[in-house]
Formats: C-alpha cells, sequence, structure tokens
C-alpha cells in the first residue's frame, strides 16, 4: 500500500474521522485513509473541487450516495458516514485491506480454478446485495474487486462518475480499462439493466483465470466492436470454469444468469483458510503490518509543506447514528431544497440575509458593460490599475455570453459576471467584506478571481470578477467593491423586454412538465442562478439561456417535427444529452436555449429523449 503524506492544506480530520494519508487521486476525486474513533480504518472517498462547477454533479452525487449507503454483503465495503452538503463532498466506507484483481494478476499471474470459484461466488453474492437495493454497477472491472485476505470485496458500486470519459476509457489499446468490461448494451449505448452487471462480471472472471480480457483488441474501438458483436475468446478459460462464464457472456441480457442463480450454479466455494495464491497473501501480510503500525503511532498522520495556507478541518458530519436513521429519507428528499426566498442563512460562521425576490430579475435585465463603467467612473487610482490605462474609456468592452462583460487591453483581460453560481469550496476569505459580506477569493495559475456571494449558502449565486493576470488581484476587488457600491442603480438593458436575457429559465419548464421525465420532483429547482435552471428528481434536467456569436455556434440540426428544429453540439458528454435552440438574434449575436439531460455513461438515448421532450415544452413557453 503507497500512502502519500498528506499536504498542509489539507484538513487533519473530516468528519469524525481522522485522516492518515492519501491512498490514490483520479479523475473524480481521491480517496484517503480514515480511522474512527473505534480505530477502524475507513475509505474516504472525496470529490475534486472543480466538478462541482457543474450543478448536476452534486445532485448525482447526492442520489447515488443515498442508494449506495444502502447496499451492504459481506463481499461489498459497505458505506459507513458520508456528507454530501458539505463544501467538499465526501463519503467514508470500509477499508478493504487488499489487493486490486488487476494488479494481482499483472504481478503473479492467473489465478487457479479454485480461487476463481471463490472469486465468483464472492462477486455474485456482492451483486445480488448491490442489485436488492436498486443499484446496478455498471463498472464492475478488475481494478474494482479487491483481493482481501479472506475473500474479494466489490468497491465503488455507482459511486460519483465523472462529467467527461476518464482517460482510461480513451486510451487506445487499453484491455484491462473499463471498455474491456463494458456490455454490450453499454458498448451501443442502450439501455442499461442488472443484467449488464452479469455480463461484466464474465469478462472478469475471464480475465482472472486467463490473464487477459476476453475481447481484448489492439484498439478501443476495436475492443467495443468485439463486445457488441464476436463471440468471447474462451479457449485459454479452463474446461472447468467455461460453462460458468459462457453463459454471462450471452450477447442477450434476458438469457444471462441472475446473482441468485450463479450462486445455485456454483454452490458453496467458501474461502476458508487463505484462498489466493501463496504470493497474494504474502503481500496481504505485509499490508496487514503496515496498517498496524499506523494504527499504534499516536502521530501518524503525516504532513508535507505545501501552500502555506493554514490548515482547516472540514464540517464535522451529523453523527452517524442520526444518518443511518435518515438514509431512506435521503434517498426520497434528495432533490429538495430550501426556497431561496425571504430567509435568513448561515454561511462560514456569518449570517447573511437571501435575496430579496426582484433581485435575479434586477441583474438579468443589467446592462453589464454600462454598469462597470458606471461604477468605474474615467479614471482608475494609479495603484490599481496595474498597468491597464487608467482611463477605462481606451479599453476594449464587449458582452458575454452569458450577458456578463468583459474587457480587454492587448493580452490582459477582465471579466464581471453577476448572478452566477458560486462554488464556494473553491474560494477562501481575504478578509475584506462589502456590507458585512466576505469578499472571496479563488486564485489560480494565471488567473485571479474574486467573489461574493448574495445567493443561499453552499451553492448559492453572486458576484464573480476575473482577471487574466495572477499578481493583478487589486483591480479585480477594486472592481467588485464599486460595482456593489451602485448596486440600486443598475443601468437596465435597452433590449431587456425582447431579449432572452429578461427570462426566467426557471419558468420554462414547470414540475408538472418534467414528473413524467425525471420525478418525482420538488416544488423547487435544486439551483438557480440568473440565467440557468435545475431540476433534480430521479436525474437531472439544467435549462440554460445563453448568447453567442452565429460563428460559434456548431453542432448537427434534429428535427423534432411540427417545424421545430434545434441543434445537437458537435461535442457531447457521454453522460447526458444537450439540446439547442437558437431564439433570435440581437445586436449580431444569437440568443440560445439550452436543454441539458443528465444520464448514466452511455445512456445517451434515453437523455436525449429526455432533453428533446423538455426543450419542446420551454421553446413553446419562450415569449413571442
Amino acid at each position: 500500500m503507497k500512502l502519500q503524506p498528506l499536504a498542509d492544506d489539507d484538513p487533519n480530520h473530516i468528519g469524525r474521522y481522522r485522516l492518515h494519508g492519501v491512498l490514490g487521486s483520479g479523475g473524480m476525486g481521491r480517496v484517503l485513509l480514515g480511522m474512527g474513533p473505534d480505530g477502524r480504518f475507513v475509505a474516504i472517498k472525496q470529490v475534486h473541487a472543480h466538478l462541482l462547477d457543474e450543478p448536476e454533479y452534486r445532485s448525482r452525487f447526492r442520489r447515488e450516495v443515498a442508494a449506495t449507503a444502502q447496499v451492504s454483503g459481506a463481499f461489498t465495503a459497505p458505506v459507513l458516514d458520508f456528507d454530501v452538503d458539505c463544501p467538499i463532498p465526501w463519503l467514508a466506507s470500509v477499508f478493504v485491506a487488499g489487493l486490486p484483481l488487476d494488479k494481482a494478476v499483472t504481478r503473479y499471474g492467473p489465478l487457479p480454478v479454485p480461487a476463481v470459484r471463490v472469486l465468483a461466488v464472492g462477486l455474485a453474492s456482492a451483486l445480488e446485495a448491490i442489485h436488492r437495493t436498486g443499484v446496478i454497477h455498471r463498472d464492475l472491472k478488475p481494478a474494482n474487486v479487491m483481493l482481501a485476505a479472506d475473500g474479494p470485496r466489490v468497491i465503488d458500486f455507482g459511486i460519483a462518475q465523472p462529467t467527461e470519459i476518464t482517460s482510461e476509457l480513451t486510451e487506445a489499446g487499453s484491455v484491462l480499462g473499463s471498455p474491456a468490461y463494458m456490455s454490450p448494451e453499454q458498448a451501443l449505448s442502450q439501455q442499461i439493466t442488472p443484467a449488464s452487471d452479469i455480463f461484466s462480471l464474465g469478462s472478469l472472471l475471464a480475465m482472472a483465470a486467463t490473464g487477459a480480457s476476453p475481447f481484448q483488441a489492439p484498439s478501443l474501438a476495436y475492443t467495443l466492436f468485439n463486445i457488441a458483436h464476436a463471440e468471447p475468446e474462451l479457449e485459454r478459460v479452463p474446461p472447468e470454469l467455461r460453462t460458468l462464464i459462457a453463459a454471462c457472456l450471452h450477447k442477450d441480457p434476458q438469457s444471462r444468469p441472475t446473482p441468485t442463480q450463479l450462486l445455485d450454479y456454483l454452490g458453496h466455494s467458501g474461502s476458508q483458510g487463505r484462498p489466493w495464491p501463496g504470493a497474494v497473501h504474502d503481500e496481504l501480510d505485509r499490508l496487514a503490518r503496515q496498517l498496524t503500525e499506523i494504527a499504534s503511532d499516536p502521530e501518524a498522520t503525516q504532513v508535507i509543506p505545501a501552500s502555506g495556507r493554514q490548515r482547516a478541518t472540514a464540517r464535522s458530519a451529523p453523527p452517524v447514528e442520526n444518518r443511518r436513521r435518515s438514509t431512506i429519507a435521503l434517498a426520497a428528499l434528495s432533490g429538495l431544497v430550501v426556497a431561496m426566498v425571504a430567509a435568513t442563512v448561515v454561511w462560514a460562521g456569518r449570517t447573511v440575509e437571501a435575496e430579496a425576490p426582484d433581485m435575479l430579475t434586477r441583474f438579468r435585465e443589467a446592462d453589464t458593460c454600462r454598469w462597470v463603467q458606471q461604477a468605474l467612473g474615467s479614471d482608475l487610482p494609479q495603484e490599481v490599475a496595474a498597468g491597464w490605462p487608467v482611463n477605462v474609456t481606451e479599453w476594449s468592452w464587449q458582452p458575454t455570453s452569458t450577458w456578463g462583460c468583459g474587457a480587454q487591453d492587448g493580452q490582459r483581460t477582465l471579466r464581471v459576471e453577476p448572478a452566477m453560481s458560486l462554488d464556494l469550496a473553491e474560494f477562501e476569505p481575504t478578509g475584506a467584506a462589502i456590507d458585512g459580506k466576505p469578499i472571496m477569493a479563488f486564485d489560480g495559475q494565471g488567473f485571479c478571481r474574486r467573489s461574493l456571494q448574495l445567493g443561499t449558502a453552499g451553492r448559492g449565486w453572486g458576484m464573480r470578477t476575473t482577471s487574466s493576470e495572477a499578481d493583478n488581484c487589486a483591480l479585480v476587488e477594486f472592481v467588485l467593491t464599486r460595482m456593489m457600491e451602485v448596486i440600486d442603480a443598475i443601468p437596465r438593458n435597452q433590449n431587456a423586454d425582447r431579449s432572452l436575457a429578461g427570462v426566467d429559465p426557471c419558468t420554462l419548464l414547470s414540475p408538472d412538465d418534467l414528473n413524467p421525465l425525471i420525478g418525482p420532483l420538488p416544488t423547487s429547482p435544486a439551483s438557480v442562478d440568473v440565467h440557468s435552471c435545475l431540476w433534480s428528481g430521479r436525474s437531472d434536467i439544467s435549462v440554460k439561456l445563453r448568447q453567442y456569436d452565429p460563428e460559434d455556434m456548431s453542432g448537427q440540426s434534429v428535427d423534432l417535427g411540427d417545424g421545430l428544429s434545434v441543434v445537437a453540439p458537435s461535442q457531447e458528454s457521454s453522460y447526458g444529452c444537450t439540446r439547442i435552440y437558437a431564439y433570435r438574434e440581437i445586436g449580431g449575436r444569437t440568443e440560445i436555449l439550452e436543454v441539458h439531460a443528465s444520464g448514466g455513461y452511455k445512456e445517451t438515448e434515453i437523455s436525449c429523449a429526455a432533453a428533446e421532450s423538455a426543450i419542446r415544452l420551454a421553446v413553446g413557453n419562450l415569449p413571442a
């Protein structure tokens, strides 16, 4: 086990768990080794902050945690604790002291027949427990199966899949990554059922017995073709395992056995003693000794120097007893949010009044470029200009796609976005405030950003200003401060009455419209900003209003009938479907309505049907 040390800006604790180091990191997040008050080790999976830029991601994570928290079984790694509403969502599951199956086969060769039978019994039992709760794993592969000293464990059952294909899915020639263990339904973007996991199980067992996927090919495309159309290569599979594996690899999902039928066929193949080859158990013994050393060292939390920021402690999770009682309620109420009107909210120890009902309307109708220029006046103080012309009328001003404003001087850029979604987990307080509201900082390589929360706590909305120069934060903060000083005199866009800019996106679709597609839905959307609205039920549907230069619009036209045509973007995520309707041109720019329906990996047909139904309804509610 390679345990990486914590950085000095990592917390010492997450919830009630003391952190000991980082087990690994990937596209969706990282996994930390923690220890609970009872002395048990846990694996804490923490989402990458940048993924939370997409409102759909937190909602999907919430639903998946609620579902998988109900999974238990001897051959799974059950979820013990979680907090999906803190700035950086996390979940803690039982830490499996084991060796991933892919590494075991790579290092020590294929498993003998008795070990494969033990593996099959354990994985069938795990799938039986997972499917019983209504969850489909979707990504059963050797890396997600741990060989523990007493048998196998399935990990990562459907938790928080990323919104983009990971490098593992796109790397040419990969035969041990997810594509080699997909079902034909996944490869063909068809509807996924629990039988999909059985096909993946068959491929996994073949790999364990032979060292290679039964659909191995020199390219990703060829591998997917083999999965969908070719018969598996089972000649190297020991004869006593071929009937079992071949049954799992039927192209027809209805012809595959269920986990219960597999267990009936296998009978009792218990894992008494040491079920794996000796070399595997030797490595497991070394791991056990390493964990014993960590547990016995009261100062085992490792820290290395990093950015020098003050160490933080993540928000404590609710007591686990209360959380266990509320698991079922969380599954049912995952889409519910607190209404964002006339409420008092608490964030970061400060009490902030929620927005007045008409504030978003004022921001929608704003002429942001005029607002910025009026706020700054004719000349900037020399100390904040930092290379920009002191006379702001010399700057080049251009509206953004969200009806914000961008300024440019040579290679320098400044961007102002009022009432945009803010993921406050990205930001840190600067120590300064405007009218009691803290100015928050997010400084990255090559840029400086300041924000001021005006909406509700957590994933609220607010003002955001960004400079392309990381060392020019004084200008960004100055612009934000001056704009807030004149917030009661925001100039109105002269096209507000006929532009999509003045339309509330949440009025274009109602819960009654969306319940047949993704219901049941709460009465309020899950996330709102000035030009976006997210509805969250069984899956998510978002509505966005934007404006673009006509030459920036690209994609394939889709005829929905009745004279309605929309555009399918030329670049689309495999986790959902987007449809775009061109509304009208104003000031040389095309205003568009964009509807996105989220979905599981490669469930494009289902997602696109939802997106097309939703955009048809939304177009009918646009102003004439």
